[in-house]
């Protein structure tokens, strides 16, 4: 682990623990103690606590207050439903993102989908994944409502919550595609409220589908190996 730089401590050791997390070196339901990761990152402890808090917010870990904080396991019927609230509020996000939308916002959103199609290109799934999850901060935050965007980060773990359901590999899909996909909502986005909100469902739908499917297939082949 890197030492954190002295800018947004906060934002910094949020992202590193994600990191963590995509590369599988924190796996679900691992605890995570504060005074390692202060002394690991160079940070304070308080510093730690608030970005534990923000990833408790995202649904990303579970933090008991004065007890415990550990990286959340999900099981393929909560991701399934953790999906069901996030086919209502992105699309709503997306309309919104594309009616705030300038010239600023779409270069930040094409930022984030050009490092998905690196990343898919180079196999780095902590990479595509932190793009990602970071596209999608970036139109909750483009919509400049306070309330949406605060609904929306309680979904914040649903672009990648299958690696918290105890997945050591990315699921089987084309990483490629999925980058288009993004690029496909980017220009949605630009073409205005309604089909920012279609095509952020269709595509967040179908994700949705490829994620149960795989889940499940998973499980089964989990199943039928310990049967063997």
């Amino acid at each position: 682990m890197k030492p954190i730089s002295s800018i947004t401590k906060v934002d910094q050791v949020r992202q590193a623990v994600l990191e963590l997390i995509f590369s599988g070196h924190l796996v679900p339901g691992q605890r995570l103690v504060e005074a390692n990761l202060a002394r690991d990152f160079g940070v304070s402890q308080a510093t730690v606590n608030a970005a534990l808090q923000d990833l408790h917010d995202q649904g990303v870990v579970t933090k008991i207050l004065n007890r415990s904080s550990n990286v959340n396991r999900y099981t393929a019927s909560e991701v399934n439903r953790l999906f069901a609230v996030r086919t209502v509020l992105e699309p709503m996000a997306s309309a919104e993102a594309s009616r705030q939308l300038t010239r600023d916002g779409v270069r930040i959103l094409a930022e984030q989908v050009d490092s998905m199609r690196r990343a898919a290109l180079a196999q780095d799934l902590p990479g595509f994944c932190l793009a990602d999850y970071t596209f999608h901060q970036r139109i909750y935050h483009l919509t400049r409502n306070s309330f949406l965007i605060q609904a929306c980060q309680a979904i914040a773990a649903a672009p990648f919550a299958y690696l918290l359901c105890d997945c050591l590999g990315a699921l089987p899909t084309d990483y490629v595609s999925l980058a288009e996909d993004h690029e496909h909502v980017l220009r949605a986005i630009e073409r205005g409220p309604a089909a920012a909100a279609q095509v952020t469902l269709e595509r967040i739908e179908k994700w949705r589908s490829h994620s149960i499917r795989a889940l499940e297939a998973l499980a089964e082949g989990s199943v039928q190996h310990a049967v063997a």
